[in-house]
């Protein structure tokens, strides 16, 4: 390594001085280069990760406006509002809504039994559908036919936890 040295600097010492300026210019040049060479890679990947982050960050700021939205959808209710009132009063309104018969309502625990009656079994879904957007959960429903035109059905509903 010494040997190394000393020629080096033996090379140096016959250059003359504006030699020894430009090939020290040279070499600072090539650190330079070496170091933007060695750097750019790192510099485009932050900047690539920036854009991401912030498009991310614009993301998860609209999913958080959308949840409400995406919470009404999971039920299929849309944007309807438990309405006020008792729950008889409003399971009341709904089996009439319905074009269907009430026959009694009775009180359980925590939630009613309706039984109703009526021609249509479209309208008894409709009517289970509706009931749960109402802020019940329907715990069973059955449906009979009584006659060639008359179904009867009975349906369990509790009140919804919030």
């Amino acid at each position: 390594m010494k040997k190394f040295m000393d020629s080096l600097r033996n090379r140096l010492s016959g250059l003359q001085p504006r030699e020894r300026q430009l090939l020290l210019a040279g070499i600072v040049m090539l650190f330079f280069t070496v170091i933007y060479v060695a750097l750019s890679p790192i510099m485009e990947k932050h900047d690539q990760l920036v854009d991401q982050s912030n498009q991310l960050k614009t993301d998860l700021q609209w999913l958080q406006q959308q949840s409400a939205v995406v919470s009404k959808l999971s039920n299929g209710c849309g944007n309807r509002e438990i309405q006020q009132g008792s729950g008889r009063d409003n399971l009341t309104k709904l089996v009439r809504r319905n074009q269907l018969r009430l026959g009694q309502i009775r009180d359980l625990n925590n939630g009613f039994e309706l039984r109703f009656s009526g021609a249509d079994g479209n309208r008894i879904l409709r009517l289970s559908h509706q009931v749960a957007c109402a802020g019940f959960n329907v715990q069973s429903l059955k449906v009979e036919r009584s006659s060639l035109e008359l179904l009867e059905g009975s349906m369990e509903v509790i009140y919804v936890e919030d």
